[in-house]
């Protein structure tokens, strides 16, 4: 009895967290299957992509793919990208690996604590609807991605330029109007 009451409820949360967003839970459980993919097929391009010599995120929003980082080789960048275009579901690819070492252990912190910055000042702005953009920042630099309108996103846009440490912002949203 206690094991269907708690699937009820874990179902009832699922279906009610999904009406939050505007991505249907298919695309939900797509992006979290096309992640993976990508990076399985980018480590099987070649092996400096996987190497200690390429740092590369990948991240995946409603079909769209970021690749952000560092690779050595502009012929590695173009790899990359190759290899994410491969992945069923993925309908558009941002590359925006640099040619690069990659960044220190240090760097990376300062990226994670940037990105918590930011997210703790979204969720605090009524303005912003936080829970429909997802924040990357690598190397100080700042994407952000997610289905807005044209005002939610500038809305976006001015609250992370007032986090300090910010280098550059690059806005990759699809927009609902």
């Amino acid at each position: 009895m206690k094991r269907s009451s708690l699937l009820f409820a874990s179902l009832a949360l699922l279906f009610g967290l999904a009406g939050c967003g505007s991505r249907s839970i298919g695309n939900k459980i797509d992006d979290q299957f096309i992640a993976p993919q990508v990076e399985s097929n980018i480590a099987a391009a070649h092996a400096d992509l996987t190497s200690p010599t390429s740092h590369i995120v990948v991240t995946s929003y409603n079909g769209v793919v970021l690749l952000a980082g560092q690779t050595p080789r502009s012929e590695l960048k173009a790899l990359a990208e190759q290899a994410t275009r491969r992945v069923q579901g993925v309908n558009k690819v941002h590359n925006e690996l640099q040619i690069l070492q990659p960044t220190s252990l240090l760097a990376r912190s300062n990226d994670s604590l940037l990105t918590t910055k930011i997210k703790a000042q979204m969720v605090a702005d009524a303005t912003v609807p936080g829970s429909r953009i997802k924040v990357i920042t690598e190397n100080g630099i700042v994407y952000l991605l997610g289905i807005v309108t044209r005002q939610e996103a500038d809305q976006a846009t001015r609250l992370v330029q007032s986090v300090s440490g910010v280098q550059k912002i690059v806005r990759l949203f699809q927009y609902s109007n």
